[in-house]
């Protein structure tokens, strides 16, 4: 039973793994993510070069993964290279530079640090201006599917916008200013503490993209503002995971179709493994959710619960018929009555090993 279950696991993790360096690959895949049947991902939009503020990020840290909440904390640098066409606007609007860009998945402000490296931006040889930044905060997964949860890939982003309406982007504009992420940044992008226990790193993620908001907040047109996705690709660590929640559930299953392998005849203890196997499963489960968000569809082991659960519930049953069936036969008769209890037993075992089988690969599927 366990081998079928390891070997359809260690397929899955392998496809995961291929799709996640695929989307790696993949430097501006549209999202999509809908809201309220309005797309606020468009794609990409790059015009003129003098009104293009390239950009990069390296990700230092990244720490107090919270799945329940969808919250996860990072610090590390990022810098915005700008050319005298962008200067104008800074200097006519009289744009703070730490305000040119924004993180737009932070939450709690007040706990946002963004700190310039130097006093002044320094001028490159090519003309442009460069200015380093420094910065921590709390933020927000909005992408966060767990339906193959424990086994799933986990991509964990920072975004960033320009801020002012000066710096706004709009398509088929002459005016528009683009974002646009420096070549090689995602060779660069993660930093030396930047693991998270019981995940592996698969890659990193830079998706620049125009963000569309739904309102024109009050004045003028609907707003579009260039952003860029910063992020890191993970992958829950297959024995860490397996340990943590596979493996006790598997225990208790275990010991369920197993439980047939008892004489017969011994109606009241085989009636009570199946009814302390229920007790357990539900609190199993309890707990492993405690640590989730909520869910609007069940995840691989969800399913596996719920097969455990008819498992525990059909041999329960099967031994209230096989208790019945041994009283009620005469006493010369009671040993024929329990070598047919133990056919049908051995009927339900292999059964219940067979479904297993099948329900594995079948979920991962289906997810």
């Amino acid at each position: 039973m366990m081998a079928v279950v390891l070997i359809a696991i260690g397929f899955f993790q392998a496809t995961s793994a291929q799709d996640a360096v695929a989307f790696n690959n993949q430097h501006t895949r549209n999202a999509n993510t809908k809201g309220m049947d309005f797309e606020h991902r468009m794609p990409f939009v790059q015009g003129d070069l003098q009104r293009t503020i390239d950009t990069g990020m390296h990700i230092e840290n990244i720490y107090q993964l919270n799945l329940k909440d969808k919250t996860f904390w990072a610090e590390g640098w990022y810098w915005i290279k700008w050319r005298p066409e962008i200067q104008k606007i800074i200097e006519t609007d009289k744009i703070p530079l730490n305000q040119i860009m924004e993180f737009t998945n932070e939450i709690e402000a007040t706990n946002l640090v963004v700190e310039p490296d130097s006093t002044d931006p320094v001028k490159l040889e090519d003309g442009r201006l460069y200015q380093l930044f420094r910065f921590s905060g709390h933020f927000f997964v909005n992408d966060l599917n767990l339906a193959g949860f424990p086994f799933y890939d986990m991509k964990l982003p920072i975004t960033m916008e320009t801020r002012p309406d000066a710096l706004a982007c709009y398509q088929n504009s002459k005016s528009c200013v683009s974002l646009l992420p420096e070549k090689n940044v995602s060779t660069t992008l993660i930093g030396q503490f930047a693991d998270i226990n019981g995940y592996n790193m698969v890659g990193s993620l830079v998706k620049p993209f125009l963000h569309q908001y739904n309102t024109t907040f009050g004045i003028g047109d609907a707003s579009a503002f260039a952003s860029v996705d910063y992020g890191i690709v993970y992958k829950t660590n297959f024995l860490s995971a397996f340990w943590q929640y596979l493996l006790p559930l598997l225990v208790v299953v275990g010991v369920v179709i197993a439980s047939p392998s008892l004489p017969g005849a011994l109606g009241d203890v085989r009636l009570a493994i199946p009814t302390t196997a229920l007790l357990t499963l539900i609190f199993l489960q309890q707990a492993y959710r405690a640590d989730m968000p909520p869910l609007s569809y069940p995840t691989f082991l969800d399913y596996l619960y719920i097969y455990a659960y008819i498992v525990a519930i059909a041999f329960f049953l099967l031994f209230c018929w096989g208790s019945n069936y041994y009283h009620l036969a005469q006493e010369s008769g009671q040993e024929a009555a329990e070598q047919h209890i133990n056919k049908i037993d051995w009927k339900f075992q292999l059964a219940a090993l067979a479904i297993l089988a099948l329900l594995v690969p079948l979920a991962f599927v289906l997810l």
